[in-house]
């Protein structure tokens, strides 16, 4: 679900239609885009990942595995980036609105650990 709600918001945000003070006074125009690019591709990436895991034997087995690896990646990296440019825009009166990001950045990065042994 956490991958299925990053493409709207990227997509949104790569159109014009969103934009965040947070990214937009942190980052040049391009760095911005990019971030929007990275957090579309990678929930694509993560959902093309997630959607090949079978069950084998009793184990499960992700057949996309560098493709579900390259998403969890991205969207940790979003995830860090976002959190970040709140923290140095709001001070530590963002990092209440950061800390959900900053969770997801850790799990993400976790669970692509995990995967990779």
């Amino acid at each position: 679900m956490f991958a299925l709600l990053g493409i709207l918001p990227g997509v949104a945000s790569l159109a014009g239609l969103a934009t965040s003070r947070a990214l937009e006074t942190l980052l040049p125009w391009w760095a911005a885009q990019l971030w929007a690019l990275i957090l579309i591709v990678g929930c694509g990436c993560w959902l093309a990942g997630a959607s090949s895991v079978r069950e084998r034997d009793g184990h499960l087995v992700a057949s996309r595995l560098p493709l579900f690896l390259l998403g969890l990646r991205l969207l940790s990296l979003a995830c860090l980036v976002y959190a970040v440019a709140i923290v140095v825009i709001s001070g530590w009166a963002g990092l209440l609105a950061a800390y959900p990001l900053l969770v997801g950045a850790a799990g993400l990065y976790i669970r692509r650990v995990g995967l990779t042994r």
